[in-house]
């Protein structure tokens, strides 16, 4: 089974939640050293627009003042504004390159709004400084993942590992890696190892069935899968992973019940109404599989199982001049599709229209050539 692409692990993200500390006061602070009392105080009952005011007036009043700058940056972060939170943060490096706190929190704030390389650029130089801080290296591991950057972050959990070799999610984040880099064996270990630990995390359940599936213990992965639903109903494509491993048994009964949970918790997920409405097909229930394939085309017009399946399902109906428009409309969209060609040429020869149904299955074998000739020759690459 293809691994299905979701967000980015969340074992490790207790680091991006951080409140403002305490400071003693420096002498580059000491002119503001009220507004920073009170921007204290105001943070310490999460009153964060205040603490925001009290720091900025501290930062005009002492403006070398970087204890100030990094505070700020920490209370915009959570105001939700992560663009001031940056400018706080390279305010301070630009007065003191080394300090920790404020890569750190850079690191921090790139990670939670998405910019991935520059996290670790930030959090790169934050060891730089603190080479052993394992909160800053856990992070830094999660934006390799960010940029897809597999290897390095396998790599950088292993090393904590060395260090905290009993901390399940260091185990279950590696995991996901192995998982990604398509080495099974070594993430079905680390996700047991994570599981011993704590056994009751559903998501590691579902991540352990995946990597048993593609190493072809379907059995053992539907179990997984099982377990991490019952600990999770509303497991994030929990339920859709598992009827799609009920369909490799084809237990189409169990599949559907499962891709139905899905579609109740996320109506949006047109793979798993999708699934629906091809059950329906299988099991003859045409006026089902029309309703649910449709609903999946309103989303994406271009959704080609859907529009192939839907295009049969038509046929089975006898409604053949509605797939032959619904193909020629395809093939418009897509004049590279073979299949696309292939059923409209049947549809053609179902309506009589043989001139047609020549010129589409004529063009469905070139194309398919064509496809064959690309991934030969892909192959033959050195």
């Amino acid at each position: 089974m293809q691994t299905v692409t979701r967000l980015l692990p969340v074992y490790l993200l207790l680091i991006c939640s951080f409140g403002v500390r305490a400071q003693t006061i420096s002498p580059e602070c000491a002119p503001a050293q009220e507004q920073l009392r009170s921007a204290e105080s105001a943070a310490a009952h999460n009153d964060w627009s205040g603490a925001a005011t009290r720091y900025q007036n501290a930062v005009q009043m002492a403006p070398a003042c970087v204890e100030a700058m990094v505070n700020l940056g920490v209370v915009f972060n959570r105001l939700n504004q992560p663009d001031e939170a940056i400018k706080a943060f390279q305010g301070a490096l630009a007065k003191n390159p080394q300090l920790f706190a404020a890569h750190l929190n850079l690191g921090i704030t790139y990670f939670r709004s998405g910019r991935f390389e520059l996290a670790k650029e930030a959090l790169g130089n934050a060891l730089k400084i603190n080479p052993e801080h394992r909160q800053t290296r856990q992070l830094l591991a999660l934006s390799l993942i960010g940029i897809e950057k597999y290897k390095e972050a396998a790599g950088e959990l292993e090393r904590l590992l060395k260090v905290t070799p009993t901390d399940a999610g260091t185990l279950t984040a590696l995991g996901e890696v192995y998982l990604r880099l398509k080495r099974f064996p070594d993430a079905i270990a680390s996700f047991e190892k994570a599981l011993q630990l704590d056994p009751n995390v559903a998501k590691t359940h579902l991540l352990l069935g995946e990597a048993l599936d593609n190493s072809g213990q379907t059995d053992r992965a539907i179990q997984e899968l099982q377990r991490a639903t019952q600990l999770d109903p509303k497991l994030p494509e929990g339920h859709y992973t598992l009827g799609h491993l009920y369909l490799k048994h084809s237990s189409f009964d169990e599949a559907l019940i499962e891709f139905q949970k899905e579609l109740q918790l996320n109506p949006e997920m047109a793979l798993a109404r999708y699934q629906v409405g091809k059950i329906y097909f299988q099991r003859d229930q045409f006026d089902e599989a029309v309703i649910e394939l449709t609903k999946v085309l309103e989303a994406d017009k271009t959704f080609r199982p859907a529009i192939e399946t839907l295009a049969q399902v038509r046929m089975k109906q006898g409604s053949i001049n509605e797939a032959i428009a619904l193909l020629e409309r395809a093939t418009t969209l897509d004049p590279t599709w073979p299949n696309a060609f292939a059923l409209l040429g049947r549809a053609y020869t179902r309506a009589g229209k043989r001139e047609e149904a020549q010129k589409a299955f004529a063009t469905a074998q070139k194309l398919s050539a064509e496809e064959r000739k690309r991934l030969e020759d892909a192959v033959s690459k050195p």
